[in-house]
C-alpha cells in the first residue's frame, strides 16, 4: 500500500492539503492493483471448495459507464424503491429501472466523481474532487443545484427532506439545504497527518446526525443546527511512525438498538452509546470496509480477509470464517439469512449468517469488486470496478 504524496493531489485538492497541513493520503483504495509492489502483501487463498445449497440467479445487468480508478474507488450505486443510481471515473450518471435494470437516463458531466451517491426524496447527490456538492433530479437527471465546499469529498453525502450533508476531506460536516443547496450549518474538527483514502457517510436518525472522521473520532450532531451532543475517540494512535499510528474509521456507521458501530483500521470494532457516546465493547479488529448487522449479530470483513459474525451486545466473535483470507474483500451486506461479501477477481460469496459456513458462490466478472452490494428487498446490486451493474436473487436449492 503506497501513500499518495500531497503533490500528486489534485489542484483543489493541493490547496487543501497546504491550508490543513496534510502530509499524505494513505490509497486505501489500492485493492484495485492488489499493492503488487508491496513484499509484504499477503498472498491471496485460492477459491475454497464447498457444497453449494443456493443458486445465484441474476435478474438482469447493465453498463453503467467506465467504472472506477484508484482516485474515485468505492463509487458506490445507490438504490430506490423505483431506480438504481451509478456513477463512472469520468462524471458519468446513470439511472436504472431497479425491476429490469433498463436506462432511464444517463447525465454527463464534467465532474471528477470521488464519493458515492445518496437517491432520495426525488434527488440524486454526489461529491467531487474538487469540493463540490452536486444535486440532481432522479426524474431525469437534471442539475438542481451545486455548492462549492472546503475541499474533497471523498464519501457518499446523506440526505434528508430538507438537508444534504457532506463530509470533506479536512474533517467538516456541511450542512446544505436540500432544495437550494445553501449552507445550513458547518461542524468542524481536527485531523491527523496520514489519512487513508476514503471517508465515512454521515447517519441521519431520530434528529440527530452520527458521523465518523479520521483518528478514531465519532460525534453525535443535532441534525438541525449542527450542535455536538457529543464526541468520542473510539481508538489511539500507536507505534513510532506515522503510518504505524494511523489510525482512521473509512467505513459507515450503523446506529440501531441504542448503539453507534463502527471499525478502525489499525484499531477497533467498537459501540457506543447512541445517548451521551459512552462506549459499551471494543475489539482488537481492523477493518475499513463496510459493516452490516441483523438479529442482533455484527459482521466484519477485516483487513486480512477474515470474515466475522459478533454479537452487538456483548461483542463475543460467534464465528470466523478464514477460506476468504487474502482476498481482499469487500464489505458485509445481509441478504436473506446470509451475508454476502465481493472479492478482488470479481467473485461474491455467500455465508450463513448463523456460522459463517461459505454457501454459495459467483462471478459478477473478472474485475475487482470494491464497494459492498447493496441490498433491497431480497435482490442485491452488484457495481464492479470496470462498471458493470446487476442484480441478484439467491434461491435454495431442491
Amino acid at each position: 500500500m503506497q501513500p499518495l504524496k500531497a503533490s500528486q493531489a489534485s489542484g483543489g485538492l493541493r490547496r487543501s492539503l497546504t491550508t490543513r497541513g496534510l502530509v499524505a493520503l494513505v490509497a486505501g483504495a489500492l485493492v484495485l492493483t492488489g499493492c503488487s509492489s508491496n513484499p509484504n502483501a499477503i498472498e491471496p487463498n485460492d477459491l475454497p471448495d464447498f457444497d453449494s445449497a443456493y443458486k445465484v440467479k441474476r435478474l438482469w445487468k447493465a453498463n453503467a459507464g467506465d467504472g472506477m480508478d484508484e482516485t474515485s474507488m468505492k463509487l458506490s450505486p445507490a438504490v430506490t424503491s423505483q431506480q438504481v443510481f451509478a456513477a463512472d471515473v469520468h462524471g458519468q450518471v446513470y439511472a436504472f429501472n431497479r425491476e429490469d435494470g433498463d436506462r432511464q437516463w444517463r447525465k454527463k458531466t464534467e465532474d471528477r466523481i470521488s464519493g458515492g451517491l445518496f437517491a432520495g426524496y426525488g434527488k440524486v447527490y454526489y461529491g467531487t474532487r474538487e469540493g463540490e456538492a452536486v444535486a440532481l433530479s432522479a426524474e431525469d437527471g437534471s442539475e438542481l443545484w451545486r455548492r462549492q465546499l472546503s475541499s474533497e469529498i471523498l464519501s457518499a453525502p446523506t440526505g434528508t427532506s430538507s438537508l444534504a450533508l457532506y463530509q470533506t476531506i479536512d474533517g467538516r460536516i456541511q450542512a446544505l439545504d436540500s432544495e437550494t443547496g445553501e449552507p445550513r450549518w458547518e461542524y468542524e474538527t481536527a485531523i491527523p497527518n496520514l489519512i487513508l483514502l476514503g471517508g465515512t457517510q454521515p447517519v441521519v436518525t431520530a434528529g440527530r446526525v452520527y458521523a465518523a472522521f479520521s483518528g478514531g473520532k465519532v460525534v453525535c450532531l443535532d441534525e438541525q443546527t449542527g450542535s455536538p451532543i457529543w464526541e468520542r475517540r473510539v481508538a489511539e494512535p500507536t507505534g513510532r511512525s506515522e503510518l504505524d499510528r494511523l489510525v482512521d474509521i473509512n467505513t459507515s456507521l450503523i446506529v440501531e438498538n441504542g448503539g453507534v458501530f463502527t471499525a478502525t483500521f489499525q484499531g477497533k470494532v467498537a459501540v457506543l452509546d447512541w445517548e451521551n457516546g459512552r462506549p459499551y465493547w471494543a475489539k482488537d479488529i481492523s477493518s475499513h470496509q463496510r459493516l452490516s448487522s441483523d438479529l442482533g449479530t455484527l459482521f466484519v470483513s477485516d483487513d486480512q480477509g477474515l470474515v466475522r459474525g459478533v454479537d452487538q451486545r456483548s461483542g463475543t466473535f460467534l464465528w470466523q470464517q478464514d477460506k476468504l483470507y487474502g482476498r481482499r474483500l469487500t464489505g458485509t451486506t445481509v441478504q436473506d439469512d446470509l451475508v454476502v461479501v465481493g472479492d478482488y477477481e470479481g467473485y461474491l460469496h455467500w455465508m450463513d449468517q448463523s456460522d459463517g459456513k461459505l454457501v454459495a458462490r459467483y462471478r459478477h466478472r473478472g474485475k475487482p469488486i470494491v464497494s459492498a452490494p447493496i441490498r433491497h428487498d431480497e435482490v442485491i446490486y452488484v457495481l464492479g470496478s470496470e462498471g458493470r451493474l446487476a442484480a441478484y436473487r439467491l434461491e435454495a436449492r431442491d
